[in-house]
Formats: structure tokens, C-alpha cells, sequence
């Protein structure tokens, strides 16, 4: 959209030529500020849109008070030598004057403000509030950008409120105007802390200018201390404030004069934007009939007024050659009227046949300036579009008197050259229609010349269509603004596929346009997709202006979000489809890009070595900086090549990142990038730059404001201050996807024979020190700058450290070996050194040489003070370590971070070795637990396999456990032993009953007696007289018998005698043949067996052969000896003697341990006996049952022999 020719400036073997920054350049829309007299003239404050208008007159109040009490301090602080003498006041246009909120003593102006305010009312920022700050985006005494403040400052009514106010715009002004930055420290700031050692004392001091007088605004030169790790001293190398001001143009040009004696009292003009007023002149001359030069202006004009042009605007048109002729009077833009169709078409068919060399461009601007006047809103505030060739030679006196008449009728020139022939830069008639923009707060745009035999590339009118609308929404703010546009080119017969991205900033109505050289080219697909994924098939939407050469789609309310197109492309090799999205910016919201750069539009001299060119880019939505967008500029150069083909383009990145040089400050977003003379092919020629920005695939973010509109009386209560290489934010949302372009304009470079490079690395402006109090190392932090600026990769470092500031300024000190190899740019690098100089401030600098010897320009002063190591080597402790490291802070979002020593080790490393340890020790703990479950695992294995084998060995065994257990053949138990747990028992008188202790048979017997005994067994009678038992008292021990008995099994059945436990305690069985007079019913599962007799041939074996069992043996035996048998037989429980039970096999399952209980089972009645024998194990069934033959007194005699087993 802004197309630029250069002006030259000098790079030692090369020539830059700027054409034009006009309103985007360095100080371009500042040019109007200007010192006359002593007194500042031009000053414009804008009143934010967003402000209410029930606010109108408290804000014009305050305001009026404030840059009255201003220009006192002004006048004051730079030692009665400036003050304000006019300011020009630019209402919304939103607020009513008319009104008794916004009442004015004088008539209000209705004018279009031709320059951007340099001081702007708004409402409260995220960070600042409603203080005043300041926008700089160039360094050490070039001018900011513009200064802020809220709107609540003004509303106050005191007079110490407004004094206060004054005071604090006063020192945002010295830095606006005269590029010095803030002279003090700020909390938690990686360069500028907020404490630093005094120079003389080596004590911490406030990292503040500690100053007697009250009215500078910054530290006088007496005061000033070059140490201090700030942000002046760093950008302007130490240098005092008073110094930078004083060698600016307002008080170095010795021209100026200053017969003021007293500070003045501003002139106030209050004014409200009116309608834009724009007249195009176009020159008709022969030159215009070559190709499809007049063509190409035709379609292009109509395009713009038809399309583009706001409702409401006033425009007019004007042909000149040798005279001028306006063919299209002022008129007012309407939109259900026919106008805008008229003025289209009043450019004529056809060209005149008058050389170029007799136009009148005075002519031209005379013409104009009638038609402004015919119109009844006037000429001030006006703008004239000049389309004209550039070539020729236009008078001197000529130029000099368009300057004076657009000047005194406050018209803004803005100069379109149709078409630039030729690769050259700019000739002496280029130049001067450079200081006739200039002069006009305007703008020079370039179209290349590219024709192809007797036509003409479409490009050149795409490119004339956007420099028609840069320059008009410069006046128009609510013209068309370029969302998307991009260049298919032809040759290839196919589907072109496309995306652009819509926002909340943009209206709901939007065009998608279609521009061709030929009705044909265009295929019949045109289609749209919507965000939501919904195709559009347009056919029935399509509009086509064969005047303009578009086909249009209109979509009235467009969905937010990216959308995605196919355009069937049928253009020629040497032609091409061009699509364009277009739409309007909405009312409540604005995403804005501006591009401008570092070269001023005002000075015709060339420029030196120290004043590079740089790029940038400033994004706002609302206002608010737009952070982390992906920002992007094309550099093509036009014309073609050998080949006939268009050269490769260059992009570039442009980052917003703090490292100083050039970037001066991180999240202000403001993105920036030097432009890579070294880097362009086909020199000399001319680069057309278009800037692009957008959401950076969801990560680009803005502030919010979490300050709160206030009525502030007087504001002496400041937050804290802010900012200083860095700008935080408490808050930020993110930012629905967006895309902006500006075509910025044309830069014209040339270059000499000599091959020699003479571009230096950039400055090194965010060096960073630190030192380990423990190993007493030094480390130095840098971001690396490049080679020439900040591009490419420097060939390596020098750096110094000195025992003065002075000394490491100028290189001087002890040079620093073993710099690391220099990175790419961005990148963040460090060194760590050893130095003895304890309880001393060491300095330290640092510079990049590329490999031609250029050497970079002096960087930050760093320092650091070492204490003196104890003489005693004290042990080292975690909270050393720890307090050690609390001076060591990462800088932000400064490119790749590099890990801090301490004690010799890097923090990465302690914790990467601790870490290691760490996992090392949990490593071989989780070896040493497997390995060990592993042999138990085995070891239980084994044990199993032994017993297995000792009871295959012994067929008589029985692996008897507590009833409570339940024996799992594979892997419960692996051995016998394992089974055969000690369980105590208590005995009556709470002592433990242990099987493992030999006791005399009578204190056996009695304690078996008092478990046993009836008295423990609560009878209970029930209406049938049967009789309940209720349990009694355990645990009992468990009784396992073994021998050797007669089977009836065959030798190939063989027993299993490792079974799951049966019942600890026999269960009562009830039943008619044998009634039993025990507590437990027996368990039906079992079939009833009769035992054998005894046989002494068979061996037996006990599973815990101690004493113990065996007394208990035979006191058992005693008892069942000495108790006389009662009439009832126990054939399904025990046996009355113990030498009447018989060894017994079984090949079946048992049954469940525990059969079902019955509480209610019939009894048999009978007598109760008066001792319930010890419980046994229940016997499994057996494949065959014998009945048992033998008397009593036979088996009482027989020797008797168990294994009592108690688990």
C-alpha cells in the first residue's frame, strides 16, 4: 500500500537511496513539530475515540491546565531556552460540540489533521495506567515515537494534581524529543537492577540519579554517573543526558535564535476531524500512450473512487501536460447515488500527444488547490495525489513555490511516479518531487515499468491500485483496507488455492476480487470456504467491472476466522491472476500495521556508516501492542532479469526481542531488523518492500488492561516503575488469527567497483555479569549480534576486563582469551573466568569482529565486585550454594538460555549428576529387591522339591497345619516345616501356652482340663429337649496322627498324603445310630470309616519329634485310659483309645473344610460326658471300607505311638 522512493545515503562502498519514508519514515509524521523562536510549533494532541463524551469538558480543562503549567517546567528545565507556543487539539469525531458536556468558548475547526498527534489522550494502559510513557523505538538521541498518558489525569481539578501531571510529562518529553532513556534500575530486570556498587565507596546505592534540583527531569551532568548500569548509559555509551540534549538540532543549530525572555503560554486550537478532500492529478502527456500505461491509470482510478473511497469523502479529478484541466469537480461521495460512477469515469480514453518534457507540474497543483476552493469545506486538511513520470527536469523556483503554496493552503502532496523506468535510484527530478513530499508531510510511491513488447504486465496496475490506496487512507482512515493479496502467475492452466484470515477489527462486509488482464484468463471456479467449513459456490454471487478488469464476490457477513479459495487460472505465461481481499476496519476495534524507517525524509545529505538503515514495524490491536506476531518483509527487486524472468525475492524477519541494537525494547510491539545490504542480489537496482504481519498460528497475544478508570485528584501515589529492557504484563489474551500488509515502497541502491566490506557487526547491548562467591569465577552473558549488523555470524569476540569504567569503554585493561566461537544471531551465548581482584568493582566489555576486521560498537558496561576469599577453607554448604545462586537470574524471552555455574559445576549439571545419582541408587535397589525375591522365590522352590521327595521317600507322612490354613500344593508351602507355625495359646491364667516347652504331664493335663472341661460348654435347652453347644474357648492344638495302616488300595494307587487342612475341630454328626455328645456336628462330607488295627511292622514318623509332644502323647493316653467309655459308640469321630486309631489313605478330593452348620439339628438324647476327647483330624472317605474287629482290652494293651503336632 505505501510504495517509497529513497533518498541516498552513504555505506562507505555503497549508496542507499531512500525515496520518501513520507508519514511511515523516522521522523516523517513528526516533521511538523518544529522550534521557532524558542517556542515549539506544530504540537498536535489527539483525544482518543474510546473516551466518553460526558468526559469532554473535565478533559479539555485539564488539558489546557496542563500544557500551560508544561511549558513552564519546559522552560525551566533546559535552562530558559524553549516553551510551547501553539498545540493543536484533534477532537473525535464522535463528540457533539454543540452540547453543554463539551461546551467551547471558540468555534470548533473542521479540518483534516494531516499529521499523526504526538501526544495522545486514551484510556489507562496495561502496564503504565493512565501515567505518561513513552514510545521509543531508535536509540540514543533519535526522537520516540509519540507519548501516551490516560485521561484520568486530566479530570483532576487541583492545581497540585496538574503541577504533578506536568512534571511527569515533562520527563517522557526529554525522551521523545531528544532520545534519552531512563536513568535508573528497575526490580528484578536482568540489566537494569535496581541496586548497583558505587563507583568511589563500593557500597550498594540506589540505581537512581540522586540530584539536588528538582525541575530536570533527568540527572544534570554533575550528577550523573556513567557506572550506573542503566539504560542511557547503555544506549548512549555513558554519555550524560544534558549532553545528548544539548548536541540535538534544537539547541546545536546556531541559526536559531531566541529572543523569548519568559516562558510562553501555549496558543491552544481546538479542531474535529471533517471529511477527507482528495484530488487526483494525472498526467496526460505522450508518454502515456507507450503499452497500457493510460489504461492501466483509468481502471485504477475507477477501481479506487468506486470501490474503495469512504462514503462521505469529497474527490475530484485533474488532468494536466502543458496546462491542467480538472474534468471531475470536488464532490461529496454518497452511496446510494450515482456519483462515484461519474467521477470513475471522468478520466479521459485517451492521453494527450504533448511531451513529457513540457507537463507543469505547478500547473498541476494550481488546478487543484481551484477545485479545493470551489468546495465549500475548503482546502485545509486537503490532500493531492500526483501521478506523474518523475522524469525530466522540473525548475528549482518551480518546486520552491509548490512547497509554499501547499504549505500555505495546509495541503498534503503525496507523489505516485508512473512509471519508474529503469533500474537507477532516483535522478535530480526524483529528488526534488522527494523535497516537495517532504516539505508536505507526504509521501513519494513507485511503479516499476514492466512491459512485455507493446503491453503491459498487470502488476503495474495492481501496483498503481495500491499506492492510490496507501495514499488515500493516509486522509481516510475508513477506506478499504488490504486484508490479503497475492500473485498467481499464468502460464500453467490450473486451480490456484488460497487462505486469508478475518477479525473482529474488520467489518462484517468484505470483497473478495479477482484481477485479470483478460476477461478469459478467469475460469469458471471461483469458490469460497467458509472458517466453519462450508463451501460457497459464488456463480450466482459474482460481479464483474470489465472498467476495472474484477470479478468480485461481496460477502456481507463474512464468518470470522481463516477462510480458503479456488480460482481456476487460465492467464498467459507472461500475465497472471491477482486476488485481493479487501474490507473496512470496524468501529469498536483496530488492528493496525505501520511501517516505517530509520532514515528521515528531511535531510538531503548523505548519511554515514553510523546512521544504517533499519526496518520497522509497529502492530496494534486497539491501541495495544500485538506481541509474539510473525512479522515479515519481502524485499523484490524489480525489473527482470537475463532471462526475462522476475528476480527471487529476500524475506526477512523482524523481531521485537530487546537485545538493544536495534531492537531497543522487548513487548513494546514495535518489530525491527536492519536492512541486509549485503545480502541483496542485483545491485544496483530498486527493491519494492511490502511488510506482512499476523497471528503467528494462534501464538501472537495482546495486554489486557487490568487498571481501572479512576478519578485521580492527585496522583503522587506512583506504582512501581516501569519498564526497563523488558515490558511484563500481568495479563494477555490471545488473538483470534489476523493477517495485515503494507507495501511500504521502493528502495533504490547502488554500489560502487570495490568489493571490500566495511558494514560492522551490531553492538552488543545486553551483556549480563555475575559471579559465583564460591569458586570466585566471573560469567559474562551475551546475545550474539552477527556480522554485518545483525545478520550472518561474526568471525569471533574480543573482550576486556579493567579496573575502571573508563578503561573498559576504550578496550583497554586485560583482554579476555578463550571467547567462544560467535553463534548465529539470536543467539545466546556465555564464558566463565577466573579473576583475582577480590573486594574491587571489575568492568567488563565486550565487541564482535566480523572476519574483514570490522569491529562492532562498544556494548553495555557490565561489573561485578569479588570478594576476597576467607583464609580458612570452611565446608561448603547447601544454603551457600543456594544463596549463591539467588544472584544468578535468567534473562526473558532473550533467545536461547545457557546454564550458571556454581561451584565450579554448571546448575544443569548438579542437577543432571544428582539426577543420575538418583536414578542410579533406585536402579540397583529395584536389582537387589528382583534378585532377592528371585532366590526366595527359588529357595522356596527348592524347599518344596525336598519335601516332595521326603514324602514320596515315606508314604505314611500327613502334612498336618492350623486348621485356619489352607495348604496350596504348588506354591503355598514349599517344604513340611514350612507348614508348622508356632501359635500361643493362653492358658487360664492369661499365660501363653507354647508347644515348643516341656511341661510335666499334671500341669499338661490340668491345663487340657480347663479348656475342656465342662464347665467351659454352655448348655442350652430347647423345647425338644435337645442339646446346644456353644463353642468353646480356643485356639486348640492341632492333633496329627500318623502310622502305618492296612489298605485295601492296589500299589497303583498310590496316597497323596499332602492334602488342604480339614477341620480343626470334628463338627457334630447327628444321627440315630450314633449319637454324639461333642460341640461340633461332624461333617457330612466324610464317609464313615472303621479303623484297623495297628500293626507294628509299620514305622512312624513325626513331622516335630520334640518333648514336649511326646509327654503330651502319653498323658493323652492316660486320660483316655482312666475315663470309663459310656454306652454310645463314636464310630464317625474318634476312637475311645488312642491306640484304636489306624493310619488311613485317601485317593479323592476331600470336601470342603467346613460343612454346612445347622443350628436347629435334631439330637439324639443322651448322656453328657463329662470330657470331650482332643480334637483330631476328620479322616477322608477311602476307596474301601473294613470294618474294625478288636476288643478293647486287646488294644489298651498294645504299645501306643503318636506324633502330636501343634501348629
Amino acid at each position: 500500500m505505501h510504495r517509497v522512493v529513497v533518498r541516498v545515503c552513504t555505506w562507505g562502498a555503497l549508496w542507499l537511496s531512500l525515496c520518501a519514508v513520507g508519514a511511515h519514515g523516522g521522523s516523517s509524521y513528526r516533521s511538523g513539530l518544529r522550534l521557532v523562536d524558542g517556542g515549539y510549533e506544530g504540537l498536535i494532541v489527539g483525544i482518543s475515540d474510546a473516551l466518553p463524551q460526558e468526559h469532554c469538558n473535565q478533559v479539555l480543562h485539564g488539558l489546557k491546565s496542563l500544557l500551560t503549567e508544561f511549558s513552564q517546567k519546559l522552560w525551566k528545565a533546559t535552562g530558559e531556552r524553549v516553551s510551547l507556543r501553539d498545540v493543536t487539539v484533534n477532537l473525535p469525531d464522535s463528540w457533539q460540540t454543540d452540547v453543554l458536556t463539551c461546551s467551547l468558548l471558540s468555534p470548533l475547526t473542521r479540518t483534516s489533521v494531516m499529521r499523526r498527534p504526538q501526544i495522545l489522550v486514551s484510556g489507562p494502559h496495561p502496564v503504565f495506567g493512565s501515567q505518561p510513557w513513552v514510545q521509543q523505538s531508535q536509540g540514543c538521541g533519535k526522537m520516540g515515537d509519540f507519548i501516551q498518558l490516560g485521561a484520568d489525569l486530566l479530570r483532576g481539578t487541583s492545581s497540585d494534581g496538574h503541577n504533578h501531571t506536568a512534571r511527569l510529562l515533562l520527563s517522557e518529553w526529554v525522551k521523545f524529543r531528544w532520545g534519552i532513556f531512563d536513568e535508573r534500575g528497575y526490580k528484578g530486570d536482568p540489566l537494569y537492577p535496581e541496586e548497583f556498587r558505587d563507583p568511589v565507596t563500593g557500597e550498594l546505592r540506589p540505581n537512581q540519579c540522586h540530584q539536588t534540583s528538582t525541575d530536570l527531569p533527568f540527572c544534570a551532568a554533575a550528577d550523573h554517573v556513567p557506572e550506573a548500569p542503566t539504560k542511557h548509559n547503555a544506549q548512549c555509551t555513558g554519555r550524560a543526558a544534558w549532553n545528548v540534549i544539548s548536541q540535538s538540532a534544537d539547541f546545536n543549530d546556531r541559526k536559531k535564535s531566541n529572543s523569548s525572555t519568559t516562558a510562553l503560554f501555549p496558543s491552544i486550537k481546538f479542531v474535529q476531524s471533517g471529511p477527507p478532500r482528495i484530488i487526483i492529478a494525472a498526467e496526460n502527456t505522450a508518454v502515456m500512450n507507450l503499452q497500457k500505461r493510460w489504461e492501466f491509470i483509468r481502471k485504477a482510478v475507477r477501481r479506487v473512487i468506486v470501490y474503495d473511497v469512504p462514503d462521505g469523502a469529497h474527490v475530484g479529478f485533474v488532468v494536466f501536460n502543458s496546462v491542467a484541466t480538472a474534468t471531475a469537480p470536488s464532490s461529496k461521495m454518497e452511496e446510494f447515488t450515482d456519483v462515484r460512477q461519474r467521477i470513475g469515469s471522468s478520466v479521459p480514453r485517451n492521453p494527450s500527444h504533448i511531451p513529457e518534457s513540457h507537463k507543469c507540474l505547478l500547473c498541476a497543483l494550481q488546478e487543484a488547490l481551484r477545485a479545493l476552493d470551489a468546495d465549500s469545506s475548503g482546502t485545509t486538511g486537503a490532500t493531492v495525489i500526483l501521478i506523474t513520470t518523475g522524469s525530466g527536469t522540473t525548475p528549482q523556483n518551480e518546486i520552491d513555490e509548490m512547497i509554499r503554496l501547499a504549505n500555505m493552503n495546509y495541503v498534503r502532496v503525496e507523489i505516485i511516479l508512473y512509471p519508474s523506468i529503469g533500474n537507477q535510484a532516483v535522478d535530480s527530478s526524483k529528488s526534488d518531487l522527494q523535497r516537495l513530499a517532504s516539505a508536505t508531510d507526504g509521501t513519494v510511491f513507485t511503479v516499476m515499468d514492466e512491459g512485455v513488447g507493446n503491453d503491459s504486465k498487470m502488476s503495474m496496475m495492481i501496483g498503481l491500485m495500491d499506492s492510490l490506496l496507501a495514499a488515500i487512507r493516509r486522509t481516510a482512515k475508513k477506506s478499504s483496507l488490504l486484508v490479503h493479496s497475492k500473485t498467481y502467475p499464468g502460464g500453467y492452466n490450473s486451480i490456484v488455492r488460497g487462505k486469508f484470515s478475518l477479525d473482529d477489527s474488520l467489518s462484517k462486509a468484505t470483497r473478495f476480487s479477482v484481477f485479470y488482464y483478460d476477461l478469459n484468463h478467469v475460469g469458471n471456479t471461483i469458490q469460497l470456504t467458509t472458517p466453519s467449513g462450508k463451501v460457497m459456490a459464488s456463480i450466482n454471487m459474482q460481479e464483474e467491472d470489465g472498467d476495472a478488469n474484477v470479478i468480485f464476490v461481496t460477502i456481507p457477513s463474512a464468518e470470522r476466522g481463516e477462510w480458503q479459495y479456488q480460482v481456476e487460472n487460465r492467464a498467459d505465461s507472461h500475465q497472471g491472476l491477482h486476488i485481493q481481499v479487501t474490507a473496512v476496519e470496524s468501529n469498536t476495534r483496530q488492528t493496525s500495521l505501520r511501517v516505517w524507517t530509520s532514515q528521515s525524509n528531511t535531510d538531503d545529505n548523505s548519511t554515514e556508516l553510523s546512521m544504517p538503515v533499519i526496518i520497522y514495524a509497529d502492530i496494534k490491536d486497539s491501541r495495544m501492542p500485538v506481541l509474539k506476531a510473525k512479522v515479515e518483509a519481502k524485499l523484490q527487486r524489480l525489473g527482470t532479469n537475463a532471462t526475462g524472468s522476475r528476480y527471487e525475492p529476500i524475506f526477512l524477519d523482524l523481531y521485537d526481542n530487546g537485545f538493544g541494537d536495534p531492537d531497543v525494547t522487548n513487548g513494546d510491539g514495535v518489530y525491527s531488523r536492519y536492512l541486509p545490504i549485503a545480502y541483496l542480489e542485483g545491485l544496483p537496482g530498486q527493491f519494492e518492500m511490502t511488510v506482512s504481519a499476523d497471528d503467528n498460528n494462534g501464538l501472537a497475544v495482546m495486554p489486557v488492561s487490568n487498571h481501572l478508570s479512576r478519578y485521580t485528584i492527585i496522583p503522587s501515589l506512583e506504582e512501581e516503575p516501569c519498564c526497563g529492557s523488558n515490558i511484563h504484563y500481568s495479563q494477555v489474551k490471545s488473538l483470534m488469527p489476523f493477517q495485515r500488509s503494507e507495501v511500504y515502497g521502493v528502495l533504490g541502491i547502488k554500489s560502487s567497483s570495490t568489493e571490500n566490506d566495511n558494514i560492522p557487526p551490531a553492538r552488543i547491548l545486553d551483556l549480563r555479569t555475575s559471579v559465583n562467591i564460591s569458586s570466585y569465577e566471573v560469567t559474562l552473558r551475551w546475545t550474539a549480534p552477527g556480522d554485518d549488523y545483525d545478520w550472518g555470524r561474526a568471525h569471533h569476540y574480543e573482550a576486556v576486563y579493567a579496573s575502571s569504567w573508563v578503561q573498559a569503554k576504550s578496550y583497554g585493561g586485560n583482554k579476555i582469551s578463550g571467547m567462544p566461537e560467535p553463534a548465529s544471531v539470536g543467539t545466546e551465548q556465555f564464558v566463565t573466568i577466573m579473576i583475582d581482584r577480590y573486594d574491587q568493582i571489575v568492568y567488563f566489555s565486550i565487541y564482535a569482529v566480523d572476519e574483514f576486521g570490522n569491529r562492532g560498537g562498544i556494548s553495555n558496561i557490565g561489573s561485578v565486585w569479588i570478594p576476597h576469599p576467607p583464609t580458612t577453607v570452611l565446608p561448603l554448604s547447601i544454603d551457600d550454594i543456594l544463596n549463591s545462586a539467588q544472584g544468578f537470574s535468567e534473562p526473558q524471552d532473550r533467545g536461547v538460555t545457557q546454564p550458571i555455574r556454581v561451584a565450579g559445576f554448571l546448575f544443569q549439571d548438579m542437577s543432571v549428576i544428582i539426577g543420575s545419582v538418583t536414578g542410579l541408587v533406585i536402579v540397583i535397589v529395584v536389582i537387589i529387591l528382583v534378585c532377592f525375591i528371585h532366590l526366595m522365590h527359588k529357595k522356596r522352590r527348592q524347599q518344596k522339591r525336598e519335601a516332595e521327595k521326603r514324602v514320596e521317600s515315606n508314604p505314611n507322612i500327613i502334612i498336618k497345619s492350623n486348621s485356619n490354613l489352607v495348604i496350596d500344593q504348588e506354591d503355598s508351602h514349599d517344604s513340611a516345616d514350612s507348614a508348622i507355625k508356632d501359635i500361643d495359646t493362653l492358658v487360664g491364667d492369661g499365660r501363653p501356652l507354647s508347644p515348643n516347652l516341656t511341661w510335666t504331664a499334671s500341669k499338661l493335663l490340668h491345663e487340657h482340663e480347663n479348656r475342656l472341661s465342662t464347665p467351659n460348654i454352655a448348655q442350652i435347652e430347647t423345647a425338644d429337649s435337645n442339646v446346644k453347644y456353644q463353642s468353646l474357648q480356643g485356639p486348640f492344638p492341632d492333633v496329627t496322627l500318623t502310622g502305618s495302616y492296612p489298605s485295601s488300595q492296589t500299589s497303583s494307587q498310590a496316597p497323596s498324603t499332602i492334602q488342604s487342612d480339614p477341620p480343626a475341630y470334628q463338627p457334630q454328626y447327628t444321627g440315630t445310630e450314633y449319637p454324639s455328645s461333642g460341640p461340633y456336628s461332624y461333617s457330612h462330607g466324610y464317609s464313615q470309616e472303621h479303623l484297623a488295627s495297628y500293626s507294628s511292622q509299620q514305622g512312624l514318623l513325626s513331622l516335630q519329634p520334640t518333648m514336649s509332644s511326646e509327654m503330651y502323647q502319653q498323658e493323652i493316653a492316660d486320660i483316655y485310659q482312666r475315663e470309663p467309655l459310656s454306652h454310645v459308640s463314636y464310630g464317625h469321630e474318634v476312637p475311645n483309645y488312642v491306640g484304636e486309631m489306624t493310619g488311613y489313605v485317601h485317593t479323592v478330593q476331600p470336601p470342603p473344610m467346613y460343612a454346612a452348620y445347622s443350628e436347629n439339628v435334631p439330637r439324639t438324647p443322651g448322656t453328657s460326658r463329662s470330657k470331650v476327647p482332643p480334637p483330631v483330624a476328620p479322616k477322608p472317605p477311602r476307596a474301601t471300607c473294613n470294618t474294625i474287629v478288636a476288643s478293647i482290652s486287646a488294644t489298651a494293651l498294645e504299645p501306643k505311638r503318636r506324633n502330636v503336632t501343634q501348629v
